[in-house]
């Protein structure tokens, strides 16, 4: 998951807009999901995977998860 939000962020026109904040506000969750996401600790569940899929422009087979 990082290393995919990674290059998203190299490839974003506007790099600040991708914090963990950031990103748990256009999927609905908590930035503390967010960091346990990135971690390894946690996955996140079907409706969370279906709209990081569609912030990031991939599949949900392609988030790793």
């Amino acid at each position: 998951m990082s290393q995919l939000r990674s290059q998203r962020q190299a490839d974003a026109t506007d790099p600040s807009t991708w914090t963990q904040a950031a990103l748990a506000r256009m999927v609905g969750a908590s930035v503390r999901s967010v960091k346990a996401w990135e971690a390894g600790n946690t996955v996140p569940r079907d409706f969370h995977r279906r709209r990081l899929a569609k912030v990031f422009g991939v599949s949900v087979e392609e988030l790793g998860f």
